[in-house]
Formats: structure tokens, C-alpha cells, sequence
């Protein structure tokens, strides 16, 4: 099911599947696009969790403003969740999604039963500002085609990318000019992330999932986010795949999704 959270300050696209007593949050990281249009590839991918859990995938907020900052996106996930309903739940953060998951398990701690931080970063480095001003850079420029190459290229491994490119360049070659924009807006405002202070701050049970062919973050982010998170948590783990996998080890990696449920069923 495809649906709209309207609230008094935004609107945000959901889907819902599964029947499960449990719920699930799945946070997608940074994307041309909203993601809910491929719903059902994404409900395919997690067809573990559905018989034991309701499972919602949220987009980004319609028409992000500016300086539209990870701790923002944490607030209006809070509130659409609220708005459907949804009290306490575990989540699954990607990439940016693992910012903003992070950003509201120490926000509202009551509403998070456990999480999963998968290709995320405790701050944007300096190796992923470039990646981000690049593509600021041709987004600015109207360039999808040369956006698109550029953001398959980096996330995925060599040989995904070399599998995925085609296919994925023409999802996106017809880019909106209200797509380019929100992208945009979703850029500048990543850019200033840092969250190294408040990862102690983290008390739910945490598992961190890194890839050593990580090119967006590098392979030490994952590291970092577990050791700040762990310092205060004997419930974390930390989960590092080897370099046969990119920054998307999360759709890489046919075992991820098992390894997330096997640790949400330990709470």
C-alpha cells in the first residue's frame, strides 16, 4: 500500500506491507528520486520480515527546505510515524537513512526497540563532502545523466555498477526540475552532519553493518559510529563486510537482510 502522511508542516510518501505484530522502519539513504514508486522491489528484497512485522518505508518530506538538516529529517520521521500511528518500532537506517535513524533513537528513545545503521558515518568526512559537492555540482547543472553515472559508480561495487549502470541511468535521465531541487536541498543539508558527541548517547540495541569497499564514507565510518555507540552500550554490534561489496552493501550483500533479522529477534 502506497499512502501520504499530511501533517501541518509537510507531506511525506509511505508504503506499507507485511502483517507482522512488530513494526518496522526502513530509512533509505540519499536518493534522485523518491524511493516508495519501487516499493515493490524493496518489499521483495524484505520478504524475511513480513510475516512477523508491519513494515512502513518512509520518503524524505515533500519539497525539503533549505538547510534541511539530518536532526530535521529525524524530527518529520517522528512526527509521520506519530501520524500513522506507530509508537515504538525497530528501524533500518542506509547510508544518510542511518544518520537520521540515529539522529532519533537519541531524540525520542521511547519510540526505538532497536536499530540498524547500515553504510552510514558519525560525520560527513572529508572524502564524502567531495562526493556531495560534486553532486550538488552537477545537479546544479541539470546534468542527470552525468549525476546518475557518477552516484552508481561510487556507491555500488565495480561489478554491480557494471551490472546496474544502464538500467539505473535511464530511471533517472528524465530528472523534474523539483527533483533536482529537493536533491539539492538534501545535499547541502547532509553536509554539515557530525554526531560524534551524542553517539554515546545511544542506549538501544545497535547493530552497525560497514563494507570495506565503502568509496562514499570509507571503511572506517562504520567503525567509528560502533565504537562511540558502544562505549556506553554492551548491546551494539558491529558487522564489517570485505571489499567485494560497495557503499550499497545493504542491496549487495545477499545475507544482509537475515543478519538484521537475526538481530532485531534477539529484542
Amino acid at each position: 500500500m502506497i499512502g501520504k502522511v499530511e501533517t501541518e508542516d509537510f507531506k511525506m510518501n509511505y508504503a506499507k506491507f507485511g502483517s507482522g505484530n512488530k513494526t518496522l522502519v526502513i530509512v533509505p539513504g540519499l536518493s534522485l528520486r523518491p524511493v516508495t514508486p519501487f516499493a515493490i522491489a524493496i518489499e521483495n528484497a524484505y520478504d524475511i520480515f513480513k510475516e512477523e512485522y508491519t513494515i512502513y518505508l518512509l520518503d524524505r518530506r515533500d519539497k525539503a527546505p533549505d538547510n534541511y538538516l539530518s536532526r530535521d529529517m529525524a524530527r518529520d520521521t517522528y512526527v509521520a510515524l506519530q501520524s500513522l500511528g506507530v509508537d515504538k518500532a525497530y528501524f533500518i537506517g542506509a547510508s544518510q537513512g542511518g544518520s537520521i535513524v540515529m539522529e532519533l533513537s537519541i531524540m525520542h528513545p521511547e519510540m526505538v526497540e532497536a536499530i540498524a545503521v547500515a553504510s552510514s558515518a558519525a560525520y560527513v568526512n572529508e572524502m564524502s563532502h567531495s562526493i556531495l559537492d560534486n553532486w550538488i555540482d552537477l545537479a546544479k547543472k541539470r546534468d542527470a545523466i552525468g549525476l546518475a553515472t557518477h552516484m552508481v559508480d561510487v556507491v555500488y561495487s565495480t561489478n554491480m555498477s557494471s551490472h546496474t549502470k544502464k538500467g539505473y541511468i535511464n530511471s533517472f535521465k528524465d530528472l523534474k526540475e523539483e527533483e533536482f531541487i529537493q536533491f539539492i536541498n538534501l545535499c547541502i543539508g547532509f553536509g554539515t552532519y557530525d554526531i560524534r558527541s551524542k553517539l554515546s548517547s545511544i542506549t538501544c540495541p545497535a547493530i552497525v553493518v560497514g563494507c570495506e569497499g565503502d568509496r562514499v564514507f570509507g571503511d572506517g565510518a562504520s567503525r567509528e559510529i560502533y565504537e562511540g555507540i558502544s562505549s556506553n552500550n554492551d548491546r551494539c554490534e558491529l558487522l564489517i563486510y570485505d571489499d567485494r561489496y560497495g557503499h550499497a552493501v545493504y542491496d549487495e550483500a545477499d545475507d544482509f537482510k537475515k543478519k538484521i533479522y537475526d538481530f532485531f529477534d534477539k529484542y
